[in-house]
């Protein structure tokens, strides 16, 4: 009976250890595999940064006018063209001024003639003062006249160098070497001192032009480096700043500051293309900032997986804040001392083992 029931009890323990074995290598392959992460805490301080939309101006730009109302006789230059200091732009119509100036040239010789003969009637008197042929009385009366002559000569001299001064702003010319911008008047055009002729700037010197609040001037300081990236292509260019208004009293309530670009790779640039700087200020920003490569988006959730005391990855739904660079401030969800999952070596879910 007993040699029955051996082969019985060993094939019963049999089946129970290869069963035991197949539960154990189930139970090996449905555990999952740990991840290599990277991991760090949130920092909780971060150099502020300032990002301000602005335009792109030249660095000296002015307005072509006349002094006074006259009709525009020739103009010389387009739109476009390159000008060299002094070089003549427009002539205005001086007909009337220059014959005020040669009925002055006239009326200056004829004063000329008569001073000679004053003066020469002035020597003879005193001459024969001295002879006694002549009385006090006459001499003191022809030098009179000698001085009023004389008079006459000056006041004449003096009207003929305010009109001569006053041709030079007929014939305009250029006050620097720049770019003709636009035109706003054409030959036989009236110009007054109201509106511009021309407009001109420099060639190739262009700022930055941008305004900031009362609460951000304070972190802005002259010669700052900054970045100015433009609007329609994306471009960027380095600039440092150059001018911080101290007023804002006719800005309403902004300061305007102004930014040198430092245009080292001659990108091509206009005159009122829109852009925008950003500056890192030597003041520091407060609050919780994770790299942005660390948060999970899905739909209009924003989240971030943390390591839990188990080694764990757990998914935690976050507010976020401003975007600061490379980081992004969180508002609410995580602690400062929790560690935060930036990378890992494959896909993380939910709850799972995680190494670091």
């Amino acid at each position: 009976m007993k040699t029955k029931l051996l082969p019985i009890l060993f094939i019963s323990l049999l089946t129970l250890s290869l069963a035991s074995c197949g539960e154990e290598t189930q139970n090996e392959k449905t555990e999952p595999q740990a991840v290599n992460v990277k991991v760090q805490n949130p920092t909780t301080t971060l150099p502020q940064r300032l990002s301000h939309k602005g335009k792109i101006q030249s660095s000296k730009s002015i307005d072509i006018q006349s002094r006074g109302s006259s009709y525009v006789e020739q103009i010389f230059v387009n739109v476009g063209d390159k000008v060299e200091k002094n070089q003549l732009l427009v002539k205005l119509n001086s007909e009337d001024i220059t014959s005020k100036r040669t009925q002055l040239l006239a009326q200056l010789e004829e004063v000329k003639a008569s001073l000679e003969n004053t003066e020469r009637d002035y020597e003879r008197y005193k001459n024969l003062r001295e002879k006694n042929s002549v009385s006090e009385k006459e001499v003191e009366s022809i030098q009179l006249k000698f001085k009023s002559v004389q008079s006459q000569k000056a006041a004449v001299e003096s009207q003929l160098k305010g009109i001569e001064s006053e041709l030079k702003y007929f014939n305009i010319k250029s006050p620097f070497d720049g770019i003709i911008t636009s035109k706003h008047l054409q030959e036989g055009d009236l110009a007054n001192p109201q509106m511009p002729i021309l407009q001109m700037e420099v060639n190739n010197a262009f700022e930055f032009h941008f305004s900031v609040s009362e609460r951000e001037i304070s972190a802005l300081r002259k010669g700052q480096l900054s970045t100015v990236e433009i609007s329609n292509d994306h471009q960027k260019i380095d600039a440092q700043i150059s001018e911080i208004s101290s007023s804002s009293l006719n800005s309403g309530g902004q300061y305007i500051i102004k930014a040198k670009l430092l245009n080292s790779d001659n990108i091509d640039l206009f005159s009122g293309q829109q852009g925008e700087i950003q500056l890192v200020t030597d003041k520091l920003d407060q609050g919780v900032f994770v790299p942005e490569s660390a948060l999970i988006r899905r739909g209009g959730l924003q989240g971030l997986y943390v390591v839990s005391a188990e080694q764990k990855a757990m998914l935690r739904w976050v507010k976020v804040g401003a975007n600061n660079g490379k980081h992004i401030e969180i508002l609410s969800g995580i602690q400062t001392d929790e560690s935060i999952i930036t990378s890992s070596d494959s896909k993380l879910y939910n709850g799972i083992n995680v190494n670091y």
